[in-house]
């Protein structure tokens, strides 16, 4: 029986699924949120889930080694197009994907706690009265140079980054804890020679992705921009986080609930 091994179908996750066997490893493709619910699920086995997916699975799934996907400084595909500054967004209409959980949950704790304010309303991206406009992975790259209507561009790794001096860490590849000692080795192989390959591959990854409207240039200065093994920083920048969500959560538990759009994961 093959290993379930999820995949995010995002150009700053392919330097992960290089040569892979297929004969020994069943790959599923999900974005984000959807990979979240596979893993709640019992769906796959392996996989690098959203960080907030890691806090919540934890009685199910361990982290994997130290692979993940955090960025050194700017994300450049996790964008807030916005009509106004992010200062005067206090009670405005902000439409967030459903392709995102950590993206979205990010950017409520920097507008809440680094901006001190509160939307009205999270919808959806299809909302075309939003005030603000959060965008993901190949949808945000496509429109990086900006959005009709949405001035203002930011950029929540940088944001993060210029607010706690951390990267931001929005994946980590967790595996399901009752997997035998045999597959967490061959899996551990299997992902240490697919990223070392991935990484020697970053010319060759960008020039087959025309679809983006990147230059190779473009598209190996975005890839150089992770940092696919977690180091100190990292899981400090990790543990931040989850207080900064904690707190958040214990915030708003009494206020009457925002309306969100329709989105899991």
């Amino acid at each position: 029986m093959s290993i379930r091994l999820g995949r995010i179908p995002y150009l700053n996750s392919e330097v992960f699924y290089q040569d892979f066997p297929l004969d020994l490893v069943e790959v599923k493709e999900y974005v984000p949120s959807a990979l979240s619910r596979a893993a709640r699920r019992g769906e796959i086995d392996i996989g690098p889930v959203p960080s907030v997916t890691c806090f919540e699975l934890e009685d199910q799934f361990m982290p994997f080694r130290k692979f993940g996907i955090a960025v050194k400084d700017k994300a450049r595909s996790v964008l807030l197009f916005s009509r106004r500054p992010v200062e005067e967004l206090h009670g405005a209409h902000v439409g967030v994907t459903g392709e995102s959980s950590t993206s979205v949950r990010l950017l409520k704790v920097l507008l809440t706690r680094r901006y001190g304010v509160t939307p009205e309303r999270y919808v959806s991206t299809k909302e075309l009265r939003s005030d603000a406009v959060l965008l993901i992975g190949d949808a945000a790259l496509n429109n990086r140079h900006g959005l009709p209507s949405y001035p203002r561009v930011y950029d929540l790794g940088e944001m993060w980054r210029e607010w706690t001096g951390l990267p931001f860490v929005f994946a980590r590849w967790i595996v399901r804890r009752d997997l035998n000692a045999e597959a967490l080795e061959f899996l551990g192989e299997l992902l240490s020679q697919s990223l070392e390959v991935g990484l020697k591959r970053i010319n060759e990854i960008a020039a087959r992705r025309s679809d983006l409207s990147m230059t190779v240039g473009e598209v190996c200065e975005y890839l150089h921009g992770f940092t696919y093994i977690l180091g100190e920083k990292e899981e400090e920048a990790l543990a931040l986080f989850r207080e900064y969500l904690d707190a958040y959560d214990h915030d708003t538990a009494d206020r009457p609930p925002i309306e969100e759009a329709p989105h899991a994961g």
